[in-house]
């Protein structure tokens, strides 16, 4: 079976680039037929593919958010009003969802040079930190989590360092893979794509077989937290 078709298209890319360049509200009304037919558009119908390809991957009915390329700068000293970049988060129907994105989650960024997949929990919620913090202290879980980290770093992936300089208040006679756990208050991975040059597009496809590296993170925090 082949690679299913582009549904981004590099017209939506290049597009990206060139707002990168002219990230004005004028250029961006000049060109906003541009936006929704080669970007707005095309990120919706591939966010839904993406949530169907996971759909079948995790046994659950996802959900997809696609982000605003608009801006709010009402508390930003950076006062351009886009956003150079397209951005998708997908989770399991049910969970509740605020402002923020449940946790764990996959993420997609279309930049405006490359394609950057993830997934975890960019912040952990007060709850689930706790848990996270409790689950750690047996082991056995840190050693797999920590080696599960290790082989995603091995591949080429992208993992921040711990926030924390020290371990909390509270932790003692803790191995050594639970101490640089605590440190964390979130969690995830990171696949860096760079476009094509000329850019040729994103197809489903080949986000998924992105996340298929990422979905071993992503399950051990969603069974376990």
């Amino acid at each position: 079976m082949g690679m299913t078709p582009a549904l981004f298209p590099g017209e939506g890319i290049s597009f990206l680039q060139a707002l990168a360049k002219n990230n004005t509200c004028d250029w961006f009304t000049a060109n906003k037929h541009t936006f929704e037919q080669e970007v707005k558009k095309p990120a919706t119908l591939l966010g839904e593919a993406i949530a169907v390809g996971l759909e079948a991957r995790l046994k659950a009915p996802i959900c997809c958010k696609v982000f605003r390329i608009y801006r709010d700068v009402r508390f930003s000293k950076d006062k351009t009003p886009f956003n150079c970049h397209i951005r998708m988060a997908f989770w399991p129907e049910g969970e509740a969802m605020g402002r923020a994105v449940p946790a764990p989650a996959f993420y997609l960024s279309i930049e405006a040079e490359e394609l950057i997949c993830g997934a975890g929990a960019v912040a952990f919620p007060p709850a689930m930190l706790d848990a996270f913090r409790q689950c750690i202290q047996d082991t056995v879980a840190a050693e797999e989590l920590t080696a599960l980290l290790h082989r995603l770093a091995s591949t080429g992936h992208r993992i921040d360092e711990p926030e924390l300089k020290r371990v909390p208040p509270g932790y003692t006679d803790v191995s050594e893979e639970t101490s640089t756990l605590l440190r964390r208050k979130s969690l995830s991975a990171w696949k860096h794509i760079p476009h094509s040059t000329p850019a040729t597009g994103i197809t489903p496809d080949s986000c998924l077989q992105a996340f298929d590296a990422l979905v071993p993170l992503y399950s051990w925090m969603a069974t376990r937290l």
